[in-house]
């Protein structure tokens, strides 16, 4: 696939794209439920689909249309997906690194026991980045939730919407302030 051309579909246009693509047989007012548009705005976005030459539009009867993606549409529609894809992919490793540097800071700092509250998708990113660096004598340790920390554990790193207890003596390590990235989507 050649990616040296990005793709120049709208979010919007992709988002009818997929869905011609998953069912070529709807009416428009399906098309636009579906792909989250206003029916004023499928029926324009649609025109310039079919103007760029992305689609074609058929009729099969009075009522109902079929809307099929040429090869360009096609070969746009695989751009976009792969530039998606590349996009998630280098967020990721961005954001591994991010925390991966947050940890690692500490553990240069000496410490080496670590607690980490984290849920859901977030605890095996974490598990992922930290499984790379070279933390010699460290212990880290998982948590789904506060209540799992044990007392006197003076830092504890999060990445949970959970609300932290409040206690002096503990030091709370947001990762997710340091999955600053910038978003843009391709």
């Amino acid at each position: 696939m050649n990616t040296t051309q990005p793709s120049s579909l709208a979010e919007s246009e992709f988002a009818l794209m997929r869905e011609i693509a998953r069912e070529p047989i709807q009416t428009q007012r399906d098309l636009s439920k579906s792909a989250g548009l206003s029916l004023g705005m499928t029926n324009l976005l649609l025109k310039r689909l079919a103007r760029k030459g992305l689609i074609k539009v058929g009729r099969l009867d009075w009522k109902r249309t079929q809307y099929l993606l040429t090869p360009k549409g096609a070969l746009e529609k695989a751009r976009k997906t792969y530039d998606y894809a590349r996009y998630t992919v280098r967020l990721f490793r961005q954001i591994q690194e991010n925390v991966a540097t947050a940890v690692r800071r500490e553990h240069e700092a000496g410490r080496r026991e670590f607690w980490i509250v984290a849920q859901d998708e977030f605890e095996g990113v974490l598990r992922d980045a930290l499984a790379a660096q070279p933390l010699d004598g460290a212990d880290v340790r998982f948590a789904s939730r506060f209540a799992e920390v044990p007392s006197g554990t003076d830092l504890v790193l999060t990445a949970t919407q959970e609300s932290a207890p409040k206690r002096a003596d503990l030091r709370l390590v947001s990762l997710v302030d340091f999955l600053d990235v910038h978003f843009r989507l391709p």
